[in-house]
């Protein structure tokens, strides 16, 4: 704190804006000290210990999940959404009849959700008409493709992806982790997914922003530890070929959460500091 006290000092800001973890903890409590406004922005629908903590002390508290709102002071939150990449925003062209399969795991990849795909790859294979994009991370890559060309499987297999809206316009259906991030991308793309939620996240907050959309009837999630490549499969193969449930679950995605979070963001801390 001391040395956030000292940053304070030398570059005198308006406002300092924290997003969640103890490294935001030292700068706001110093910014409290000193009487600079301060805001905050929760990013997941369970809150973190930091984020509680500071809501005592900051003037304006941004959530991205409307359910996130009664862990804190009602007077103080704003359900902003999360603010969306340029890059997702982008309006891409699909590049392929058949049905469109994403699977990524962060930018990191997901060992889990490689070894299972990889597993499926011969039922994969039979499915007519399937483009798979894989994200698997850089650790995993090679294996992953070699095993799909094996299987005879046609698959777009990244260890990173960075035209995420490309990737995302190719599919009909997202299998992946429930970061906020992620969700939120979804909401915005319409795009139905299965979410495998991170199962060491702290909090298990992964599940709670996964079951935001569950409940909106625009995924379904399976928790990492009850998987079993069987039913996993069927639910895969039995959502990848439904359509009018695929058209519905995009449908559900609809305004579940505010799309212009960036703007909102702004237009709130500005008003904050021009009553400072």
């Amino acid at each position: 704190t001391w040395k956030a006290l000292m940053i304070l000092r030398t570059f005198e800001p308006q406002l300092v804006f924290g997003v969640g973890g103890y490294a935001s903890l030292p700068s706001l409590l110093a910014a409290r000290l000193r009487g600079v406004k301060a805001a905050i922005h929760e990013q997941n629908a369970l809150p973190g210990r930091a984020n509680l903590f500071l809501a005592r002390l900051v003037h304006r508290i941004f959530v991205t999940f409307p359910s996130s709102a009664s862990y804190f002071p009602r007077q103080k939150v704003v359900v902003s959404g999360m603010p969306i990449r340029g890059e997702v925003r982008r309006e891409y062209s699909r590049e392929h009849e058949g049905p469109g399969l994403l699977v990524t795991g962060g930018s990191q990849g997901a060992r889990f959700l490689n070894k299972l795909f990889v597993s499926l790859a011969p039922e994969l294979a039979r499915v007519p008409g399937l483009y798979l994009i894989h994200q698997t991370g850089p650790r995993d890559h090679e294996w992953v493709q070699a095993a799909y060309r094996r299987a005879g499987l046609r698959a777009e297999v990244r260890p990173f992806i960075t035209e995420m809206g490309w990737a995302y316009a190719q599919a009909d259906l997202v299998v992946c982790r429930a970061g906020a991030a992620t969700v939120a991308e979804l909401c915005y793309l319409r795009k139905p997914a299965i979410l495998v939620p991170y199962p060491f996240a702290i909090n298990d907050h992964q599940a709670a922003n996964a079951q935001f959309l569950v409940r909106a009837g625009g995924a379904v999630m399976w928790r990492e530890e009850e998987i079993e490549p069987a039913p996993f499969k069927e639910t895969l193969l039995n959502l990848l070929q439904d359509h009018r449930r695929l058209r519905a679950m995009a449908r559900n995605l609809e305004n579940l959460l505010p799309e212009d979070a960036l703007a909102i963001i702004l237009r709130e801390t500005e008003a904050l500091v021009a009553h400072a």
